[in-house]
């Protein structure tokens, strides 16, 4: 199912004003801690809530705070994002073992069953854990990621080699200090931020929000720095070839939300992308909908956002009760 949503969309709701109404998490993990936001009843439906590439939890911020009552939402820093703990030294960051984290995180939690919603890398993450154990998914929402960037067979030496060389040279290079440059003062460093992570059609108030778990002062108090691992920024050692992928998209069979911004690229080809709309499409619990706005636009735009969202969970609530 195709929907296109316009900006005309009218809807109330909440201010920026009640935004610090959620919960300060921690998870242990073997190296540390995954750190995060809960909103909502701890007793109700769980959600677990992943943000995109270097981003962290302040994600989901703006469309935690309209979450239908009754659910529990629990948005965390991924690991080597904002308040989480690093991996320990010598480490790597693959995408196929996030599906452990969020393994990790179920069990923690005493789920029976989750739902998902991530953004852009986030939304892949979920893809692929939900791909692996559609058994212990309800619901699947991905906000402007239709699918994690695949490797082609003539690519697979050049980008596992340039892995390599990435990883060790980082290591190299900020032996002493993995979050990276040392900034003077928190302006400076959120200017970086917003030149370098965000395109000039985000509000102040989008790149604010990912500033406040995304920069930090230094051990020695002495400046600023970023949260992020700078490993994040190493190519994938391990990528998907495009049959791989299928595979796990084939293999979704909860009610499935694709919402797509119609001003953000798709980052393969129109080709590439159609075919795996057409994997998803093999699900009847699947929607796709173009929303108006950019590869933030949960952030800059959640008015345009949540109502999508609503409706699509009233939509499969109302299909399930009447299946029973």
């Amino acid at each position: 199912m195709l929907r296109n949503v316009s900006r005309n969309i009218v809807r109330s709701f909440s201010t920026m004003s009640d935004r610090s109404n959620f919960r300060e998490i921690e998870i242990p993990v073997p190296w540390g801690k995954i750190a995060g936001k809960s909103w909502g009843d701890e007793n109700g439906k769980p959600w677990l809530g992943l943000h995109g590439w270097l981003d962290n939890s302040g994600s989901l911020d703006l469309l935690a705070k309209d979450w239908p009552e009754g659910h529990h939402l629990v948005a965390i820093d991924f690991p080597g994002h904002g308040f989480s703990s690093h991996l320990p030294d010598g480490a790597m960051y693959h995408y196929l073992e996030s599906s452990v984290t969020i393994e990790r995180i179920r069990r923690h939690f005493n789920w029976d069953k989750l739902s998902l919603v991530g953004h852009s890398m986030g939304g892949g993450l979920s893809a692929c854990y939900t791909g692996l154990f559609p058994e212990k998914v309800d619901t699947l929402i991905m906000i402007d990621l239709v699918k994690p960037v695949c490797r082609p067979v003539e690519k697979l030496v050049s980008k596992t080699r340039e892995c390599v060389e990435q990883q060790l040279g980082i290591e190299e290079r900020f032996r002493d200090n993995l979050h990276g440059k040392v900034y003077k003062s928190w302006e400076e460093a959120f200017q970086r931020l917003k030149d370098g992570a965000f395109t000039p059609d985000n509000s102040q108030e989008a790149i604010q929000i990912i500033a406040e778990r995304g920069i930090q002062k230094t051990s020695d108090g002495q400046g600023w720095t970023f949260s992020r691992d700078m490993r994040h920024r190493v190519t994938s050692l391990y990528g998907f070839h495009e049959e791989y992928f299928a595979q796990l998209a084939n293999n979704i069979s909860s009610n499935h939300l694709l919402i797509k911004a119609s001003e953000s690229p798709h980052y393969e080809s129109d080709e590439t992308i159609e075919k795996i709309l057409d994997v998803y499409r093999n699900n009847p619990k699947f929607q796709y909908s173009v929303v108006e706005g950019n590869h933030h636009l949960h952030l800059n735009n959640p008015e345009r956002v949540m109502p999508v969202i609503l409706d699509f969970l009233k939509t499969s609530n109302e299909e399930t009760k009447s299946s029973l």
